[in-house]
């Protein structure tokens, strides 16, 4: 069976390939889900390969239509001018004339042979010939020639808000394949996911995939999963926090291949603390990059100059945006890949929470966990938090391998200053002291007293 990729590496994953030559797909969904975005990237991608492409468009007139592609990185007048792209005008086209456009249409594709062919859309195509035309144009007609070219269409259908089915219901029923796009708001966030219900002679082994609409394309993001590398069998490895006494504490430093997770009030340390244990396993070689939400990358880095902190810290400042826990997850992966990162600082984790809810924040901690175990690599968390019974309550702390609380106390009498205080309160697999003592922040960052 030969196959046309779309060129989309996470929907040809999920077509295990992608379409096959000599079948129909229909693309449907609400406005704005991308469906005309996904189609042209997928012929677009081709044409770059050398297949050739066509495009029969009942929606929209050229100009516009090509202005709309280049902004998203697609170049259809080049394409056309190499002999690889035909746009057909339909939307211009009384409606009267419209049947008979479409004979010279099917001679005109004949004859040329593209192999992929767009049809945007059948909703509006549908409304001009009726039920039974459109059935019968589906059926008879872009059936029979997608099989005599050995070529693939993609039919692009409406779904109308409130409504299930596309068009006239039977649309889905006459093509060989179907992929829904859907979009759904929680809170800030909006998530979009495709699903493929129907797609003949394929077997789908996940229900639904999300995917994000960017510049250049649409992304259909990777589901993360445990691989069981050899990476996880070094869990035995410690990584010293470069503080003697923090270690003491902690039965001998961090697990590589751990989360852990620094809580404490405003003001209690955690930044600092952080910044010293990234600096102190940065001296000893390690690859370690700080991702801030709180504040920007020439703020820490003074911070890190004032404290005369020596490590060479890969420092990355983020805009704190409403995403989902998958986008945060490939956004969070590609960093550590394209830095070669051993060691990876989130400040805060508190900055992702804010922007979205709970049960989203607990799945962004397990894509974190499923990063560590899976990599190696050992990831440390800042969290704003008012206590340690606070954290110890919360269903996420079950998720991190190690706790650490800092906290201070408030001076009762003029001329007292304030006292700062840390404890280990969890250290998966290790014999930890749950001593209270004392630190100050100086020279050197953390010092514990």
């Amino acid at each position: 069976m030969e196959l046309i990729p779309t060129g989309i590496s996470g929907l040809d994953r999920a077509l295990s390939g992608g379409f096959s030559r000599g079948t129909s797909v229909l693309i449907a969904g609400n406005p704005g889900t991308g469906k005309t975005h996904l189609a042209i990237h997928v012929l677009y991608n081709n044409m770059k390969r050398g297949l050739k492409g066509a495009y029969v468009s009942f929606a929209e007139g050229k100009n516009h239509f090509y202005q709309n592609a280049l902004e998203s990185g697609v170049d259809l007048e080049e394409m056309e001018k190499k002999g690889l792209f035909r746009f057909y005008d339909m939307l211009t086209l009384p409606k009267e004339e419209i049947k008979g456009f479409i004979d010279f249409l099917i001679e005109d594709i004949v004859e040329w042979k593209p192999d992929v062919i767009v049809f945007d859309s059948i909703t509006v195509l549908g409304q001009v010939l009726g039920r039974v035309m459109l059935r019968l144009f589906l059926h008879s007609i872009v059936g029979r020639l997608v099989n005599a070219l050995n070529s693939v269409a993609i039919l692009i259908g409406e779904i109308p808000y409130g409504e299930k089915k596309v068009g006239f219901g039977m649309e889905e029923f006459v093509v060989d394949g179907v992929i829904l796009l859907e979009m759904e708001r929680k809170g800030e966030v909006i998530k979009r996911y495709l699903t493929i219900p129907k797609m003949r002679g394929r077997g789908i082994t996940k229900s639904a995939y999300e995917y994000v609409i960017t510049n250049s394309g649409i992304e259909v993001l990777p589901i993360p999963e445990l691989k069981f590398t050899k990476k996880l069998l070094n869990s035995s490895e410690r990584i010293s926090t470069g503080i003697k006494e923090l270690d003491d504490l902690l039965g001998g430093g961090i697990y590589r291949g751990s989360l852990t997770m620094i809580t404490g009030p405003t003001g209690s340390g955690k930044t600092i603390l952080a910044f010293t244990i990234a600096s102190a396993v940065a001296e000893s070689g390690k690859n370690v990059l700080y991702v801030t939400f709180e504040e920007s990358r020439g703020a820490l880095l003074e911070t890190m100059r004032k404290l005369d902190l020596k490590g060479a810290v890969d420092v990355v400042a983020l805009v704190p945006e409403a995403r989902t826990p998958l986008q945060y997850y490939v956004n969070i992966m590609n960093l550590v890949k394209e830095r070669n990162a051993e060691v990876l600082v989130i400040d805060s984790i508190s900055a992702m929470k804010w922007h979205m809810e709970e049960a989203d924040f607990v799945k962004t901690l397990r894509y974190l966990q499923l990063i560590a175990k899976d990599t190696g690599l050992t990831l440390l968390l800042t969290h704003i938090g008012s206590n340690a019974m606070e954290m110890a309550s919360t269903g996420f702390s079950t998720l991190v391998d190690g706790i650490i609380v800092l906290n201070y106390s408030l001076p009762r009498n003029v001329g007292e200053s304030m006292r700062r205080h840390i404890l280990v309160l969890k250290s998966r697999h290790s014999e930890h002291k749950t001593t209270l003592r004392e630190f100050r922040i100086g020279k050197g960052g953390i010092l514990i007293e």
